[in-house]
């Protein structure tokens, strides 16, 4: 007689279905965006936020405890009830595992052999993403091949121990990718002073565009950028809420200065891709006009009339 499933059963067993796929995924994703920070490729852009790298580490942080967990009361319950074994949906869990594993098997040799026979340059980065792609799959695959046949009362030893390198592999990407992207501490830092340079610009744009082409002079101080019409108000900066420092140097040319709590890339302007900026990216990324260190720091620009033209009045 067929064991029935309860609602128990059919919760618990989606419960570790769910868990797995979305574990192995955000491993990938996360030793993807590893193995792109340390092997980076000429013109790419990356994303010095760490805001995708963020994500897949708080979903790994949440769902890979849970996931071990219920794979703990799933093999308890089968220890008690062992004709359990036999119910639907752990049979389907694993059969569909065992297809999705082994089609990924097969799709990423498909892909290297193809790269190979193309003569595409076979990277380092590009190696280590078809290992880890097969070392995740074939180590779902083996390990379900092997839970559909055992004992359900007993564990390998040598199964135990897999399940302990597995954890401590993902434990090691989470720490690594911390280490990359920094703490929450420097996190908030960072987002900061993106908005700092965000808001310099801002201010340099508004001295451009409103004072420059339409007056033929920087202005005196920062309120005379303040316009109830266009509905333009000055930024001020996000932690302390004072104002920006300003300094006008002459008809045409001006400063600019701001405090700043860490230290911007070499490769790109720590400003968040989608936020306004004055200047062309090269390759991706904002060019260095805006670099910084920490604390106090100033930016003087000088306009060129004939980049920026003063509009002429209209008669």
């Amino acid at each position: 007689m067929q064991t029935k499933t309860t609602a128990k059963d059919f919760f618990l067993y989606l419960g570790v279905i769910i868990g797995l796929y979305v574990n192995s995924v955000s491993f990938l994703i996360l030793v993807f965006q590893i193995i792109e920070r340390v092997f980076p490729l000429v013109g790419e852009y990356i994303d010095f936020t760490g805001s995708g790298m963020r994500n897949v580490i708080a979903i790994l942080i949440i769902f890979f405890p849970a996931f071990i967990y219920l794979s703990y009361l799933v093999n308890k319950d089968l220890k008690t009830n062992p004709e359990k074994k036999e119910i639907w949906i752990r049979r389907w869990m694993i059969y569909l595992t065992l297809f999705i594993a082994g089609f990924t098997v097969a799709i990423d040799l498909v892909t290297l052999i193809q790269r190979f026979l193309s003569a595409e340059d076979l990277t380092l980065r590009f190696i280590l993403k078809i290992f880890f792609v097969l070392a995740v799959a074939i180590s779902v695959f083996k390990y379900y091949m092997y839970d559909l046949k055992r004992n359900v009362k007993e564990y390998k030893q040598s199964v135990k121990t897999f399940i302990y390198i597995v954890s401590l592999m993902v434990l090691a990407a989470v720490v690594y990718g911390i280490v990359i992207i920094g703490s929450p501490s420097e996190q908030r830092k960072r987002s900061m002073d993106e908005t700092r340079v965000s808001d310099l610009i801002s201010i340099q744009n508004q001295i451009v565009y409103s004072q420059w082409q339409n007056k033929g002079t920087v202005p005196q101080n920062l309120d005379a950028l303040k316009d109830p019409i266009s509905g333009y108000t000055l930024p001020t900066d996000p932690e302390t809420g004072e104002s920006y420092e300003y300094k006008m140097i002459s008809k045409n040319s001006f400063e600019l200065c701001a405090n700043f709590k860490t230290v911007s890339t070499k490769d790109t302007s720590s400003i968040m891709m989608g936020r306004p900026v004055s200047y062309p990216y090269v390759n991706g990324l904002l060019n260095e006009n805006w670099q910084h260190d920490i604390g106090r720091v100033c930016f003087t620009r000088t306009i060129d009339p004939t980049l920026y033209p003063i509009s002429k009045p209209i008669k």
